[in-house]
């Protein structure tokens, strides 16, 4: 028999504290310029980015978020590895000849033309290649035997098919390296562009003044004309710096007079990163931390959604329900709204994951840097998805506009749609309404399941959260007599806890969940197989349609509502 005294026990687990929930707190992972690959950098509103990690799309995507995530957020960072960007553009074909497709890397610029001169088979059949859209071309030559023709200089092959040559069919593509060709406006020398591009940009360099180096000067706009930075003098060594993008402008010409009013103009693609360092960089700190949610910066293709789909059926797996959000390419060279819209469209068939989102809604985005340029709103998505409760549409006109996002001229209703059917995650305008929404929250699931809004997503991974902590509560706990069911002692307990950790989200202000539903089903053997508890979300309806029936009567009619309410 123990000692007689009086002795404090605690009993720990009774003030209503709820853990698991971890909504508003997001991962982004991206290219930049500074910074530790891997590493997580945990940032606020007033963190100094340009400080910490530099330039490039990890710093636009940050910059953009802080501008839509409201007062509250919290959002880790971390950078991952890059390479140039650049791409090899839709082979068209003109003509009834055989098809061809392309292969290589862009190591340049061009605006490629193969033209049959000569019509027959491999070894007899010749081309000619013009790299200029047309204007010159090369001497014919005869097409080799192997059907491969290599465009010097750009690491581009055409690859034709079987099948003789047909005269005048032709086949074209566009070839974009990192750093776009210079176009000139205006008289006076040309300039030339080269360096390590560590962000996106649409360069104008403007002569203001004209003269020779140290004598001329000019303004420099990496925004596409929208901000100009202070008025300079041409260099006296030529070397122009593009801001923080990593490029100089070279003026050559050292006793050439460049000319007022002249501009240079060229696009910049911003370093890309591979699905492969992506999921390599994100490792450890999806070790460390837990978020509600991961969004990777850049463009992104149906190899990359498969990709995250299984990460996040790793995480799902390990009791961490994560989901992901990424964001779509951007319209090539060339490339108009319409064929952006179909190429969207053929990535996404044949891909389906209800834990991951694509961001499509692209336009001039302005950043509270006061920057503004084209590009992704994947950044605002993110920023809106931090600063709204898990159960609301991203798209709630309440809410206001997005006002930091310019939707393209040309970009149309029609398209908006098509994408938001294929289950992308777009912005739209109203009529009468100024500014840009965000549409549906959609994800990638496929059309028979219940995930295909983020808004559900949210609200069932939050109630798993809150779940999981006060379900283990009662892990090798009594059940008590399983005579009585659902009322046996350790059921009873392990209902109210579930029923607590819910009722957090139905008394939130404003509600997250209109009801959470825990019941047992009956006759389970629980020494064998466990208790299987029975969960149902009832979650806040969405208004997505709103029909307004306009009728017209004339007063003391018969048809007057007014007298059929005294009647």
């Amino acid at each position: 028999m123990g000692r007689k005294d009086v002795f404090e026990i605690l009993v720990d687990g009774t003030s209503g504290i709820t853990p698991g929930d971890i909504s508003g707190k997001c991962l982004i992972a991206g290219v930049c310029s500074k910074g530790e690959v891997g590493k997580i950098y945990y940032l606020g509103k007033r963190s100094d980015l340009t400080g910490l990690l530099g330039s490039g799309p990890l710093v636009d995507r940050l910059n953009d978020t802080f501008t839509n995530c409201g007062q509250d957020a919290t959002v880790l960072a971390v950078p991952v590895s890059g390479s140039p960007a650049g791409y090899i553009g839709e082979l068209k074909h003109g003509g009834t000849g055989p098809d061809a497709s392309t292969s290589g890397l862009a190591l340049g610029n061009a605006d490629v033309v193969l033209k049959v001169t000569d019509a027959g088979a491999p070894g007899v059949g010749k081309i000619a290649i013009s790299v200029d859209g047309g204007n010159l071309f090369g001497d014919p030559a005869v097409l080799p035997i192997n059907r491969q023709v290599s465009i010097d200089g750009l690491g581009v092959t055409i690859v034709l098919v079987e099948g003789d040559l047909v005269k005048n069919d032709t086949y074209t593509c566009i070839v974009r390296a990192a750093i776009g060709p210079v176009s000139q406006i205006g008289p006076g020398p040309s300039v030339s562009a080269a360096g390590n591009v560590t962000r996106a940009a649409q360069v104008i360099l403007q002569i203001i003044k004209s003269g020779i180096r140290n004598v001329g000067q000019y303004r420099l706009s990496t925004d596409g004309g929208d901000n100009y930075g202070p008025s300079m003098t041409i260099p006296i060594d030529g070397y122009i710096a593009v801001a923080d993008t990593g490029v100089k402008i070279t003026c050559p010409a050292e006793d050439a007079e460049y000319i007022g009013g002249t501009e240079y103009r060229f696009d910049l693609l911003a370093p890309v990163p591979s699905i492969a360092s992506v999921i390599d960089a994100l490792e450890l700190p999806l070790e460390k931390v837990d978020p509600e949610f991961v969004h990777v910066c850049g463009p992104s293709d149906s190899v990359d959604w498969v990709a995250l789909g299984s990460l996040a059926d790793d995480l799902w797996n390990r009791h961490r329900p994560t989901f992901f959000t990424c964001e779509s390419r951007l319209p090539r060279a060339g490339e108009d709204l319409d064929g952006w819209v179909s190429s969207l469209k053929s990535e996404r068939a044949g891909v389906a994951h209800r834990f991951v989102a694509v961001c499509t809604a692209f336009g001039e985005i302005t950043n509270r840097t006061g920057r503004s340029e084209l590009r992704n709103a994947g950044g605002l998505l993110v920023g809106k998805l931090l600063s709204i409760p898990v159960m609301r549409d991203i798209g709630r006109v309440r809410d206001g506009a997005v006002s930091a996002l310019s939707l393209p001229d040309k970009y149309t209703e029609s398209m908006q749609l098509e994408l938001e059917t294929s289950g992308f995650i777009t912005a739209t305008t109203y009529a009468t309404l100024e500014g840009t929404y965000f549409g549906t929250a959609r994800t990638l699931a496929e059309i028979t399941s219940d995930f295909q809004r983020l808004e559900v997503i949210r609200v069932v991974f939050k109630g798993l959260r809150l779940l999981r902590p006060q379900a283990l509560k009662s892990l090798k706990g009594e059940a008590g007599d399983l005579l009585k069911g659902a009322d046996a002692g350790g059921l009873a307990i392990l209902r109210t806890d579930l029923t607590n950790a819910l009722d957090t989200m139905v008394d939130a202000k404003p509600q997250e969940l209109i009801a959470g539903i825990i019941s047992f089903p009956p006759n389970q053997d629980v020494v064998n197989n466990g208790v299987a508890a029975e969960t149902t979300f009832v979650g806040v309806p969405i208004i997505d349609k709103i029909s307004i029936y306009a009728n017209y009567t004339y007063a003391g009619s018969i048809y007057d509502p007014r007298l059929q309410d005294t009647a």
